[in-house]
C-alpha cells in the first residue's frame, strides 16, 4: 500500500491570560510522495477562535491579513477539511510534538472523533539527531533548514510555509530516517481528556465528528 507523507503545521492564537486555552487559528499541510520525494498537495486554512476575534498581535505574529480573518471557519469545519484532504493512507509528520498536542486536545474539546490521527511521526527528532548529533537540545526549524544547507520559502510563523520547509527536510533526509506506523490508543486519549478537565478554562462543544466524505 502506497502512503504519502503528510507534514502539517500549527499556528496559535496568543494568549493573555492565565489558563486561557490554546486555540488553533491556522492548519497548514503538504503532501509528500516518498517514492518520488516530491511535494504533490498542498493545504491551507485559517481557523476562527471560539470568540471571533484575532487580535492584532496574532495576525501580525502569523501574518494573517483581515481577510484571512473574514474566510476564517470554525475549528469543527476546518478540521473536517482536513481530514478529507488526507486521503486514506498516511504518514502524518510535524516538526517537534506541540502540534500533535494542540491537535488532539482542541479535537477533544470539540468532540470530535480521531480515528483519523494515525501513523504520527515527530521527525524534528530523528533529524535533528542527523544534523547536529553532538546535542540533546532540540533543533528548531529555522537553526535546521540553514545547517542542512536549504533556503527556506514564504515566511516563519506561518503553517503553510513552516509545512513546506518541513517536507524539505523531510524529503533531504528522508533515506535517513524511519517513519512509524501507530495510532491513537484508548488510553492516550482518555489521559488528554483528564488533564484538559483538570484545567479551570475546559469546556466541552457540542458533539462535532470528522469523518471522511466520499
Amino acid at each position: 500500500m502506497h502512503l504519502d507523507a503528510v507534514v502539517f503545521d500549527l499556528e496559535l492564537v496568543k494568549r493573555f491570560r492565565k489558563g486561557q486555552p490554546s486555540e488553533i487559528v491556522e492548519i497548514g499541510a503538504c503532501k509528500v510522495d516518498l517514492e518520488t520525494k516530491r511535494i504533490t498537495d498542498q493545504f491551507q486554512i485559517y481557523i476562527s477562535p471560539r470568540s471571533g476575534y484575532v487580535s492584532k498581535s496574532t495576525r501580525k505574529f502569523i501574518n494573517m491579513t483581515k481577510e484571512d480573518v473574514k474566510n476564517a471557519v470554525p475549528f469543527p469545519t476546518g478540521i473536517q477539511q482536513f481530514v478529507n484532504w488526507l486521503g486514506d493512507s498516511y504518514f502524518l509528520c510535524s516538526w517537534g510534538k506541540d502540534d500533535r498536542l494542540h491537535l488532539i486536545n482542541q479535537c477533544l474539546r470539540n468532540r470530535i472523533q480521531l480515528d483519523w490521527f494515525q501513523n504520527y511521526n515527530d521527525i524534528q527528532q530523528q533529524i535533528g539527531k542527523i544534523i547536529r548529533p553532538d546535542t540533546k537540545s532540540q533543533l528548531g526549524l529555522k537553526s535546521a533548514l540553514e545547517l542542512a544547507g536549504i533556503e527556506a520559502v514564504g515566511k516563519a510563523h506561518r503553517g503553510i510555509d513552516d509545512a513546506i520547509n518541513t517536507a524539505e527536510l523531510l524529503i533531504l533526509y528522508l533515506d535517513q530516517i524511519t517513519l512509524q506506523k501507530n495510532s491513537l490508543s484508548k488510553k492516550e486519549i482518555s489521559q488528554f481528556i483528564l488533564k484538559n478537565r483538570a484545567r479551570p478554562s475546559y469546556k466541552e462543544q457540542r458533539p462535532s465528528i470528522a469523518t471522511k466524505e466520499n
